[in-house]
């Protein structure tokens, strides 16, 4: 049977090689279609400039087709190819292609030279789902506050006004647009209704203070920005409280029809990608820095969502674009660190990291101290972290950071102390809890406090695969082995990929009598190659189980 099939084989090749010398021409549709189907599926994969390419590819074949032209446009404008996005809505005009995008790129391109009723007019043509509706919105309500009919504008508004995640928005861009048209009462009103509307705009947030500022409201105003601060610790809201506290203005550019559909984009940009739509979300970000290149949060917010999808390079063109003298360059060049260290570039990571802690804040300072100690240089992470413990004694975050740094460096009362001190300056913050928990646990002291402390971070986090971890590893050191079991099979249905949680799995299956599961997942354990795998332990417990009595091995968080 194998020597008929490799016959036919080989006269099946002749064949083929006896009409080598004549191939008819694959039609241009055919090829037209092929590059759709690979530019959909990059599209899928969220690789949007090689979408771009296998669509602009089809388009030079059937540059009439609407499906093409709509699916060129928004990779191109995901991937920030601004100048093939152009090139696209013109085809689109030219050849009469009714393309969502298309016209939302002629819109914004009028929006941006100040042609209001031209930028209405492309802006109505903006038809399809949800997301084209609410980018219609946006545009037209500008475009009607340029033209003097701010009432017609903020009227676009409708449903969105009362349909959350939308409300924060639309409250924002109404405030925005009063205040643009000069109506300061009716401005300040309806940025106190944006702030309770559910969505956290800092660039929205510097608006409503900069208005408070303007009309002689700075104490107000320092307590609108405090108030966001705050909850996120944001470098442009600190710098804005730091110039107010100075006594110098805010000095915002002047609010325009651009910079507030601009500001619109960004936000719509936060609710599409918290959605999972990578292609609108990063669209949006393109078409809000078209509207205004100074918007440099919505150009950190396209480097992380490209992070986000696994594109380094991408991520790093975006905020090379920061300028130095930017609230977020500090933010900007850790993100980069941080980038390089992904791709294993760790050296380059940490001269990075030490140039700009030399010549940046305490924000770079921080940034340095997090990547020392993500590559194991706790000790050169620990009087970093000390430093800016003693400018920042309320940040529960640096107890923690040095409490775990600590920890690694087998200082342990040092560490429990930050730890416990962590929880003083904010109590109930999971991660805490769960570290200083496992910690306890693992180590075999004050197990039943390291339980409760576990049980309530699993409270406050009950999808978190190492928390649910650290909760069937105590009831495991308690020798609850059948409670460790159910809670250990649900830790690594959460986080399958990491070796420690599949390890501890073994284990609680070993002392339940199940050895073949537990050979299992400790060679799964060990497929995994984490860090903080225990090789020689793990090759021990495949040889010969686990003995007798319990043994508590280290793999701390």
């Amino acid at each position: 049977m194998r020597s008929a099939r490799s016959a036919a084989l080989l006269a099946a090749s002749l064949s083929v090689a006896a009409c080598a010398t004549y191939a008819p021409p694959t039609p241009p549709a055919a090829n037209a279609y092929a590059n759709f189907l690979v530019g959909r599926l990059a599209d899928l994969r969220q690789d949007h400039d090689a979408a771009a390419e296998h669509y602009f590819e089809a388009l030079a074949r059937t540059p009439g087709d609407p499906d093409l032209v709509e699916g060129a446009i928004v990779s191109a404008l995901a991937a920030d190819d601004v100048d093939r996005a152009h090139s696209v809505a013109a085809l689109a005009a030219s050849r009469h292609v009714a393309a969502p995008h298309a016209s939302l790129v002629r819109a914004v391109d009028a929006l941006d030279a100040g042609h209001w009723r031209q930028a209405r007019d492309a802006a109505l043509h903006v038809r399809g789902g949800a997301s084209a509706d609410l980018t219609q919105r946006i545009l037209v309500i500008w475009a009607r506050t340029g033209e003097g009919r701010v009432q017609d504008g903020v009227a676009q508004i409708g449903e969105f006004a009362n349909t959350r995640p939308f409300t924060g928005l639309f409250a924002y861009q109404r405030a925005m647009a009063l205040d643009y048209a000069g109506r300061t009462t009716e401005a300040l009103a309806a940025y106190q209704e944006a702030e309770q509307g559910g969505l956290w705009l800092p660039p929205g947030i510097e608006r409503h203070a900069d208005l408070l500022a303007r009309t002689g409201a700075k104490d107000q105003a320092l307590e609108v920005l405090r108030r966001a601060d705050g909850r996120q610790n944001n470098p442009i809201l600190a710098a804005d409280v730091a110039r107010l506290e100075t006594g110098s203005a805010l000095n915002l550019p002047a609010l325009t029809p651009a910079r507030g559909a601009a500001i619109g984009f960004y936000g719509a940009s936060a609710i599409f990608l918290q959605q999972t739509d990578s292609s609108e979300g990063l669209a949006s970000l393109t078409l809000a820095l078209m509207l205004d290149p100074g918007l440099d949060a919505a150009r950190l917010s396209y480097a992380e969502a490209q992070v986000d999808l696994g594109h380094s390079e991408k991520a790093r063109d975006a905020l090379s674009h920061i300028p130095a003298d930017s609230p977020l360059s500090d933010t900007a060049k850790a993100m980069e660190a941080w980038v390089l260290l992904g791709e294993g570039r760790q050296d380059d990571a940490l001269a990075l990291a030490q140039a700009s802690a030399q010549s940046g804040g305490a924000r770079a300072q921080r940034a340095l101290a997090d990547i020392e100690r993500s590559v194991g240089r706790y000790a050169d992470a620990e009087p970093i972290y000390t430093a800016l413990i003693a400018a920042q004694p309320q940040d529960w975050v640096l107890y923690f950071s040095r409490g775990a740094a600590r920890e690694r460096m087998g200082h342990w009362a040092d560490a429990e102390a930050d730890l416990r001190r962590a929880l003083e300056v904010s109590p109930d913050q999971p991660d805490v809890l769960n570290y200083l928990g496992y910690s306890l646990i693992d180590r075999g002291e004050n197990v039943q406090e390291g339980l409760s402390l576990v049980q309530r971070a699993a409270e406050l986090r009950p999808q978190n695969g190492a928390i649910i971890d650290s909760l069937g590893w105590a009831y495991f050191k308690l020798g609850q082995y059948d409670d460790a079991l159910t809670y250990l099979e649900r830790a690594v249905e959460l986080t399958p990929s990491d070796a420690v949680v599949n390890d501890h799995l073994g284990d609680a299956y070993w002392r339940v009598g199940k050895h073949i599961e537990a050979r299992f997942q400790w060679q799964r354990a060990l497929s995994l190659h984490d860090a903080d795998t225990d090789r020689t332990a793990l090759e021990a417990k495949l040889a010969r189980g686990l003995p007798p009595a319990p043994v508590t091995r280290s793999a701390h968080r």
